[in-house]
């Protein structure tokens, strides 16, 4: 692993320079109105001994925790999504579409503990949690429209994986007018090296990957939001 670490930074900053000769690399930076966006924490991803276990909770979570206090103490909006299906027999029309194919969905039924949101970071009376379908939090699903409600135009994003849901989550956030921060320490995945690979890409092309730190920092620099923000448990989209 020390091995790989050394061969991606010595990658990484190589790319740089080529990327920034480019153009790439420009800073999204932050707005004024921010949410936090947890992109699948729930216990199919979070706990051990399930086929889509990540790896490296013992940071995210924590990151988690530290980024849904900061936001809380301002009245930031939390969403959270779950990936879940009505239907998860494959030899009837279901919900889980061509993706079963590639990955188990059968596994993650909707109400089931699997895709509950892990407790160590469980939903609060005015959180969001999205039911999503797809890898995006917003493809299929309402968030674009709950976060315009709300007139928020930065969306911090946690969670699972760096490869997929939360990479493709950071790409439409982009694409529908929302700036774009991935907080470093509170992403994984399941395999060595996936994690600083798209966190290294998507802050060349789609958003800006910071420090969890530097997150907390401007959470808690933010006035006080006022109570604009819908308050409902759970949107099945």
């Amino acid at each position: 692993m020390e091995d790989l670490n050394a061969l991606l930074t010595e990658a990484f900053a190589a790319n740089s320079r080529e990327y920034q000769a480019r153009g790439f690399q420009r800073r999204v930076g932050y707005g004024t109105r921010p949410a936090v966006v947890h992109i699948d924490m729930a216990n199919a991803w979070t706990r051990p001994g399930h086929q889509f276990t990540c790896e490296n909770m013992d940071t995210i979570i924590p990151a988690c925790q530290q980024l849904n206090e900061a936001a809380r103490s301002r009245g930031v909006p939390i969403f959270y999504t779950t990936t879940a299906y009505e239907v998860t027999d494959v030899s009837v029309p279901n919900d889980m579409g061509l993706w079963v194919h590639k990955i188990p969905l059968e596994t993650l039924a909707v109400g089931s503990e699997a895709a509950q949101i892990d407790s160590r970071i469980a939903p609060e009376d005015k959180d969001i949690v999205i039911v999503k379908k797809r890898a995006s939090g917003f493809a299929g699903t309402n968030l674009a429209q709950m976060l315009r409600a709300a007139q928020i135009d930065t969306v911090i994003l946690t969670g699972v994986t760096a490869a997929g849901c939360v990479r493709h989550s950071a790409e439409d956030a982009m694409a529908e007018g929302f700036r774009p921060i991935i907080a470093r320490e509170a992403v994984g995945d399941r395999v060595a090296g996936v994690v600083a690979w798209n966190l290294f890409d998507i802050d060349a092309k789609f958003g800006d990957a910071e420090s969890t730190s530097d997150i907390v920092a401007y959470l808690r620099g933010l006035p006080p939001f006022p109570e604009t923000h819908p308050t409902m448990k759970t949107s099945l989209s």
